[in-house]
């Protein structure tokens, strides 16, 4: 049976929410009672005050969820969001005098006579790009940016708080990073008071901002020369990656951010020497170690005040939990895809040097060798002789005396590009036959290069790289499918197949995996919405009575300026 202290905050929600788990909510204090307290005292003007604030937050938070609303990206942001509105909540009652001052006069910068307390904090939450940025991205992508940034813990505790090896947080973190600067990118596109030629362009600054100015077209350089308004976007994105947890914490928050990054530094240094114990007393051991008294005594405290407490007023999470670029909602568990996201919210980065993040763990065990099976076709990947590859014809970044990539594949494998328009980025109108060395140079950093179950020659679907040509993205979407020949079926009813896959999701980009027998209806074998890197994949197949041959199929469908889809090695046995 799973320890009550191995379940994720998803997990402890699910259970408060289904069954009014006191075991849940104690184990959700337990986790957050002295971070939600830290920052209470930021808005208290004593300790007493603090906790009483916490308090409320919590229990208001809790009957969220039992309500059907409550946090559905991080907890720890939503319950510090939390105690925040609950401090402006109590500015208009008689508790406004146990508030700290530097809070009430933040409260007091708004006009009395237009707008109260909690509607202006509601109103600076909705014109924070950063906060609409970071609350689109998906639970884990929130959760490890917020504890490793903001939070400062360890990488041992923030591991075990995402079922994650410490290698692991270190790779989701960076891959994070780059989807929160693409979400205020949108939230900047999408914002009212952008033009039409800023929303054109907020697109361009996509690969500006991941790939340095050297990528920027001359249209680009004069809009960024004519308009503030994108100007001050770069420059937040600027500061984000100079400052990020700082940035991050401010935009979230609003208020007192930095301060209360300063007293997570300490609070993350106990959280260390903690780690280290439990490292010690082995896998029995407490995850994270607290004082008993911040447990079950007062989770029930704040159980039992449900009945007396009314609901988080603007919940976070009701106005703030729609899809953003078209992410995918949740429909297998979080390990595997992400949540619905929320609208945006955070600071992204700057124009800068391509530099190469941590490398991502593979998401399963590499095989010592080969795995066993007939190869589809007679075809153990897609190797070809130098003299079938050509060299560079867009690709400037690329010497042409690397060879190279093709569209033509051998063993009767063809690419249908039906559904793809013909413009963008020669090599990568559609699925490439290509070199490792060929698609690595391409753009360094971005994970290609950590492909290690590819050979030497993969085929590779990589809209990202498409989109660097005239920018088809705007006006069309990356649709292209690679076809097997048909294979005879052997008797048995059964097949597997198996494959290497290096899949990278952004947007509104899906993967897909399709089978078809004797030439009829494709048929829907895995769908891809989640990064899937550098692993095996071994998939069953149910063959109809009767059927003679079959045909497998990867689609590459809905991207725009989105991310790649590599594979290598497709077996059939």
């Amino acid at each position: 049976m799973t320890h009550i202290q191995e379940l994720t905050d998803s997990e402890l929600t699910a259970r408060w929410r289904e069954s009014g788990s006191q075991e849940a909510t104690e184990e959700l204090h337990r986790r957050h009672h002295r971070a939600l307290v830290g920052y209470a005292r930021l808005c208290s003007r004593d300790e007493h005050t603090a906790e009483d604030l916490a308090s409320e937050a919590f229990t208001s938070a809790l009957e969220a969820v039992r309500s059907g609303h409550g946090p559905h990206g991080a907890w720890r942001p939503y319950l510090l969001t939390a105690v925040r509105r609950t401090a402006a909540r109590w500015f208009t009652t008689e508790r406004r005098h146990r508030l700290a001052l530097d809070f009430e006069q933040w409260l007091d910068e708004r006009d009395p006579a237009v707008e109260d307390a909690e509607t202006w904090v509601v109103r600076q939450e909705e014109r924070s790009l950063v906060r609409h940025a970071f609350l689109s991205l998906n639970e884990r992508w929130q959760t490890v940016l917020w504890y490793t940034a903001v939070e400062q813990e360890p990488a041992g505790v923030t591991a075990r708080l995402m079922d994650l090896t410490p290698s692991g947080v270190a790779s989701l973190a960076s891959r994070a990073r780059e989807g929160l600067r693409e979400a205020y990118l949108t939230a900047h596109a999408q914002d009212a008071r952008a033009g039409e030629e800023c929303r054109h362009f907020s697109a361009l600054l996509g690969a500006y901002v991941r790939r340095g100015e050297h990528k920027a077209g001359r249209a680009l350089q004069r809009h960024l020369g004519s308009c503030a308004r994108c100007r001050g976007a770069v420059d937040e994105l600027t500061r984000l990656n100079d400052r990020f947890g700082a940035y991050l914490a401010t935009g979230v928050l609003l208020w007192a951010g930095p301060a209360y990054l300063a007293t997570r530094s300490a609070s993350a240094s106990l959280a260390a020497a903690a780690d280290a114990g439990h490292a010690r007393a082995g896998k029995g051991g407490s995850p994270l170690t607290r004082p008993a008294a911040l447990t079950a005594g007062a989770a029930a405290l704040a159980v039992a005040a449900l009945a007396v407490v009314s609901l988080l007023p603007g919940d976070p999470d009701t106005e703030e939990n729609r899809p953003v670029r078209g992410r995918p909602s949740p429909t297998v568990p979080y390990t595997s895809a992400p949540d619905t996201l929320a609208p945006a919210a955070t600071a992204p980065s700057p124009p800068r040097p391509v530099s190469t993040p941590p490398r991502p763990a593979p998401a399963t065990a590499r095989p010592s060798a080969a795995p066993a099976g007939v190869p589809l076709a007679a075809c153990t990947g897609f190797d070809a002789d130098d003299g079938e590859l050509k060299p560079a014809a867009d690709e400037h970044d690329v010497p042409r005396s690397v060879p190279g990539w093709t569209h033509s594949f051998p063993g009767g494998w063809r690419v249908d590009n039906s559904r793809m328009p013909d413009n963008g980025v020669r090599e990568w109108r559609g699925w490439t036959l290509t070199t490792r060395d060929f698609w690595e140079r391409t753009a360094p950093g971005q994970y290609r290069e950590d492909f290690s179950l590819g050979r030497r020659v993969i085929a590779v679907a990589d809209p990202d790289e498409w989109n660097d040509l005239g920018e088809p993205s705007r006006t069309s979407t990356f649709d292209s499918t690679l076809v097997s020949p048909a294979c005879a079926t052997p008797p048995g009813g059964r097949l597997t197949l198996s494959y290497a896959t290096h899949y990278w999701q952004l947007g509104a980009q899906r993967g897909e995996v399709l089978v078809s027998f004797d030439s009829g209806p494709d048929r829907l074998l895995k769908a891809y919405a989640a990064d899937r890197f550098d692993s095996r994949e071994s998939l069953a197949v149910t063959v109809p009575r009767g059927a003679r041959t079959v045909t497998v199929k990867f689609r590459l469908r809905d991207a725009r300026n989105d991310w790649y889809w590599a594979l290598d090695d497709v077996r059939l046995s």
